[in-house]
């Protein structure tokens, strides 16, 4: 049994080898996210952001750029603090316009089931599987559930977040950072659908102005 005396000590030295790991797995996956990003921004053609430094501390990596015409950002955020911190991964598509349309896709589940339970609308697609794993809220659902083709529900079937287009921004989210390469090769399926349906709104925005 040690002695008491020391045990100030060896709780101190316990503390610092706590700590100290704490900082290198924190280091590690810094490093890991901006390898990854770095990757993924030439992938997709876009310019890799490195994470802002302040002291020991790194923030998260980023990537933004043009494709399909369409300014495009990759980029993590946090939500909550202490334990219920969250950081999230997403990415933001600016449409030219949308023609005011707006809808949300979520995975079903028990967030889903209540929001049904309130009235909440869901619009289906008409393809069994998707409307089994995903949830559809909008504005437009006719225009919505015929424009989302069987090609863009192919892309959007194997994620995992959520989407939603309010005003001209289309984004992705799902919880993470880009230290995970699981993560990064999803992103790389998802900042496709996320033009496709960057896309949708445009048609629709161009169907508003024809009708006006």
């Amino acid at each position: 049994m040690p002695d008491p005396a020391l045990l100030p000590f060896i709780l101190f030295f316990g503390f610092l080898l706590m700590f100290g790991a704490i900082l290198r797995f924190a280091a590690i996956s810094a490093r890991k996210a901006e390898e990854n990003m770095l990757r993924l921004a030439g992938d997709l053609g876009l310019t890799a952001q490195p994470a802002p430094r302040k002291w020991i501390f790194r923030g998260f990596p980023g990537a933004a750029g043009v494709i399909r015409g369409k300014p495009v950002k990759l980029y993590n955020f946090t939500t909550g603090s202490g334990k219920s911190r969250v950081t999230w991964a997403a990415v933001a598509v600016t449409s030219a316009a949308t023609g005011g349309l707006k809808f949300k896709l979520s995975r079903q589940g028990l967030g889903t089931k209540v929001m049904e339970l309130f009235g909440t609308k869901e619009v289906q697609v008409g393809d069994p599987q998707f409307d089994r794993e995903w949830f559809i809220q909008t504005n437009q659902p006719e225009f919505f559930a015929a424009a989302l083709l069987p090609e863009i529900q192919q892309k959007i079937l194997p994620l995992r977040g959520k989407w939603e287009l309010a005003d001209n921004v289309l984004v992705y989210v799902e919880q993470g950072t880009f230290a995970d390469n699981h993560r990064c090769a999803r992103f790389a399926t998802a900042v496709g659908a996320a033009c496709d349906l960057a896309d949708i709104a445009e048609v629709f925005a161009r169907q508003q102005t024809r009708n006006a």
